[in-house]
């Protein structure tokens, strides 16, 4: 199924309504004969809404926001009056947020949207004769019900595991080990049912390995109380060993070009693509990941003309997170320094960049994904037909390769990541640093790691910079809580002052700072929305909110 025929009936089916809360009533199916079924792309059909679900996911207010913005990789500035927006951003930067954040519960909606439109399918299948077509959707649903638990749990921690279409919105909260549990057991359920080779932005076995791998990497936190991250057990190891080597026989590679991952023309059929969202350039079935943080005043970037109608002047690469890229790494080269504006001047971006007060040209920007030149515009952002990879095979090397660390076996992971580095062609010819292992004597030389796992750490960080991953890491690397760029600690009356606005207005204004640490475990995981907790007796907040 070619990409355009399958975003065509995203837009078909997403027209059935559903419902953006844990109290859901689906009734998608009701009239619908067993001859219906039959048909395998009226079985493509009902499964777009749920896959529809996905697409809210790579939004800066949504999953990807939350996991980047709270990072060290992902910066948004207060630039004069633009981006402040009531702090949101600040407090996600400076890891102060509360329970009244404004996207909380967005952040919470969109799974259980997904989930509800599953469970309302999964129901209706069961009514008819379960044909080989059948069967492979049930389990393509489950898994994408399972990953949207697994979104719920690894933000939330404790969330109610809904699987009913009608229910009364006052299921208990499942722990997290139990949710993690219950993800894991419908991912193995399924895994060897999905198909080995999917269509296009179908699920298959690759996905459904590929997240037991990760989950088992990530054991450590999920199987805890969502204050403790403790390393992953050898028998844990052995699983993302096992899972990860599956993904590596099902016909995955490599590009041969870093950048050429991402281009719009190398989506469909991509071997490194395992499970990705897809948009198109339209009104509402794209992204507006290329509007975030190109300058107002943008007209070509390294000689590509930046077509997206919308550009919004945010999002930048933290500092230290762009000066850890060596020269001779050309996976720096999804960044820009410069821009040719639409007088044709050139425009320099500055890699030092405050939280406070930052200049409009102030901040690396990113060309990780390629200027859609087909992108519509709505009066408040460009919609651009760029497809998502929520999982690469990049990533199953690297999870492979940091398995074989945590066991203690650094020299054959070191293998793995040169594999990375050398058949991805991702440094210049001859460099010394290609080498995985000379690269990380010089860095330990200077003091910049301590071991093969601070390594494989910053090798994520290169490779999969921008793709949502990064706060995953740095729980799991212990590394989360510690000081970075701008950093506040809650509460410290030294962090801001009161200002006026432009409209004379009173709003606190956020003092610039060396960082601090975070202000306890409670920031790894997110307050669940307030409203959830009101109407659901059964539902607590989470500690500390």
């Amino acid at each position: 199924m070619t990409k355009n025929k399958w975003i065509k009936i995203f837009a078909m089916a997403s027209l059935i309504g559903a419902s953006a809360c844990t109290n859901l009533d689906e009734d998608l199916h009701s009239s619908v004969t067993d001859e219906y079924f039959q048909n395998p792309e009226n079985l493509a059909t009902a499964v777009a809404p749920i896959y529809a679900s996905l697409r809210s996911f790579y939004h800066h207010e949504n999953y990807w926001g939350f996991n980047q913005v709270s990072s060290d990789e992902t910066l948004v500035p207060t630039r004069g009056g633009d981006w402040y927006d009531g702090g949101k951003w600040l407090q996600l930067n400076a890891h102060t947020w509360d329970a009244t954040h404004p996207h909380l519960p967005g952040l919470w909606n969109a799974p259980y949207t997904g989930i509800a439109r599953a469970n309302g399918l999964l129901e209706t299948l069961e009514s008819f004769n379960e044909t080989d077509d059948i069967k492979s959707t049930k389990a393509e649903v489950r898994f994408l019900r399972a990953y949207y638990y697994f979104v719920l749990m690894d933000m939330f921690g404790n969330v109610p595991l809904v699987l009913v279409s009608k229910h009364d919105g006052d299921t208990p909260a499942s722990s997290r080990p139990e949710l993690t549990q219950f993800i894991i057991d419908e991912l193995e359920a399924v895994k060897d049912i999905l198909p080995a080779s999917p269509a296009y932005a179908r699920v298959g076995q690759g996905a459904a390995y590929g997240l037991l791998a990760k989950i088992y990497l990530n054991a450590g936190v999920y199987l805890q109380d969502g204050s403790t991250v403790v390393a992953p057990t050898t028998a844990q190891l052995d699983k993302v060993i096992e899972y990860t080597s599956k993904v590596e026989t099902l016909g995955y590679s490599l590009y041969s070009s870093y950048l050429e991952t991402f281009k719009l023309g190398n989506e469909e059929g991509n071997t490194d693509y395992i499970f990705s969202i897809t948009y198109t350039a339209d009104d509402p079935l794209g992204n507006h990941g290329n509007s975030w943080g190109v300058h107002y005043d943008t007209y070509k970037v390294k000689g590509v003309e930046w077509a997206v109608p919308s550009k919004w002047n945010g999002f930048s690469i933290m500092t230290d997170r762009y000066e850890s890229f060596s020269d001779d790494d050309l996976r720096k080269d999804q960044f820009y320094t410069e821009f040719e504006s639409v007088s044709g001047d050139i425009v320099q971006h500055e890699p030092e960049l405050p939280l406070f007060d930052a200049n409009k040209t102030q901040g690396v920007r990113l060309m990780k994904w390629e200027p859609d030149a087909g992108a519509v515009g709505v009066s408040w952002g460009g919609w651009s037909g760029n497809d998502f990879p929520i999982l690469r095979y990049a990533d199953i090397l690297l999870m492979h390769a940091e398995a074989l660390a945590r066991k203690g076996d650094p020299g054959t992971a070191m293998q793995i990541i040169n594999t990375l580095r050398t058949e991805g062609g991702r440094f210049k010819s001859g460099s010394a640093i290609a080498d995985a292992n000379t690269h990380y004597a010089q860095l330990l030389s200077d003091g910049k790691v301590e071991n093969e796992l601070d390594f494989i750490l910053m090798e994520r960080g290169w490779e999969l910079c921008w793709e949502g991953v990064r706060r995953q890491d740095l729980i799991r690397f212990g590394k989360y809580l510690d000081v970075w760029q701008n950093k506040q600690m809650e509460n410290d009356p030294d962090a801001f002052e009161l200002r006026m606005n432009d409209q004379d207005v009173e709003y606190q204004f956020w003092l610039p700072s060396q960082g601090k640490p975070s202000d306890g475990t409670k920031r790894y995981l997110f307050p669940i929305p307030p409203t959830q907790v009101a109407t659901n007796p059964n539902l607590d907040q989470n500690t500390g909110y």
